[in-house]
């Protein structure tokens, strides 16, 4: 590890940014799935990107100091095993959340952060003339991006939702907001019996059975557009990945009492979001909800929050369970009259 002086250490938080552009032009530009099959010299890799030569070297260079590319001893850039997780289509890939994350819908936000905190108001109207997931609808490069980033988070965590979530009394289960269905797919692999609905908006629907298509699954889960702030379809189990983190309470509990009043006897709200630690112990909760305040009405929440919510939306927080990733499975029954 190396020996950094605190200045230093402060260079390199203040210069992050750079660190981030570049992974995410990188990924833009499919240079690691270019480097797949071995190393190119910059004008090969300049040529097949469409890029100037001059600058593509200039990028590959500062790719190389920070391990993402490496160097050849006849000067030919190759991928590390970092660089790696920026390739397509690969298990653990990371390309889509490196693009989404560095672009427009995501970068303008943050760089307004201090007017954010001043006024406690979020940035996307003022700097992208419109709502985030307006913004996204009307980009549909990058909002593809984004949904594959969050399926990507979903791959990560689904298996982990599946051990721990117990659906044998279930009949069926609706994945709000379920975007590629990541979640649902992995329950209806568990439960043979199981049927699933995916509740999604009209410009993702098209993804969405697509996924369920190619995992062979088209048959037992269905994809219907709607609006959870309207209705949600009746089931035995709600499931909500990082929905309900992005809206302020009163929307919060509009959404999750849909799911109250649409729920089956002895029925379950399963929430999957970053829980904030009540001890102050080290998280990457604080920063993703920095995320929310520039980005959405949203806020990342603790438990006793997320108790409150449900409570609100006549649920009962019943447990709060731990997964290898940083997000935490929250589940809720329905309050008994």
């Amino acid at each position: 590890m190396e020996n950094l002086t605190d200045s230093e250490t402060m260079l390199r938080m203040i210069t992050g940014y750079w660190v981030s552009q570049i992974v995410g032009t990188l990924a833009c530009l499919k240079i690691p799935d270019r480097l797949a099959n071995g190393p190119l010299t910059y004008d090969e890799l300049a040529k097949a990107t469409g890029c100037d030569p001059e600058a593509t070297y200039r990028l590959l260079r500062a790719s190389a100091s920070i391990d993402v590319v490496s160097v050849t001893t006849d000067g030919r850039f190759g991928l590390t095993q970092l660089g790696e997780k920026l390739r397509s289509k690969v298990p653990g890939s990371m390309r889509e959340s490196a693009i989404a994350l560095t672009a427009p819908g995501h970068w303008l936000p943050w760089g307004r952060l201090a007017e954010a905190v001043r006024h406690g108001v979020r940035q996307t109207p003022a700097t992208l003339g419109r709502e985030l997931f307006e913004f996204y609808a009307e980009n549909p490069d990058e909002g593809s991006a984004f949904m594959g980033a969050m399926a990507n988070v979903s791959g990560v965590v689904a298996e982990d939702v599946a051990n721990v979530l117990d659906t044998s009394g279930a009949e069926h289960v609706v994945d709000v907001g379920g975007a590629s269905g990541t979640i649902v797919a992995a329950l209806l692999e568990r439960n043979p019996d199981l049927q699933g609905t995916i509740l999604e908006l009209g410009h993702v629907v098209p993804r969405a059975r697509t996924t369920l298509s190619q995992l062979g699954l088209s048959s037992r889960c269905s994809v219907v557009e709607g609006d959870f702030f309207r209705s949600v379809p009746h089931a035995d189990i709600h499931i909500l990945k990082q929905i309900i983190h992005d809206w302020d309470d009163e929307q919060s509990i509009r959404i999750l009492s849909n799911c109250t009043s649409a729920l089956r006897a002895k029925g379950r709200v399963v929430l999957i979001e970053r829980v904030l630690p009540e001890d102050g112990r080290p998280s990457f909760a604080p920063l993703a909800d920095l995320n929310m305040l520039v980005l959405l009405p949203g806020r990342e929440r603790t438990g006793k929050q997320y108790g409150k919510l449900l409570e609100a939306a006549g649920l009962r927080l019943e447990r709060i369970i731990d997964t290898a990733s940083t997000l935490q499975v929250i589940e809720a029954s329905i309050i008994s009259s």
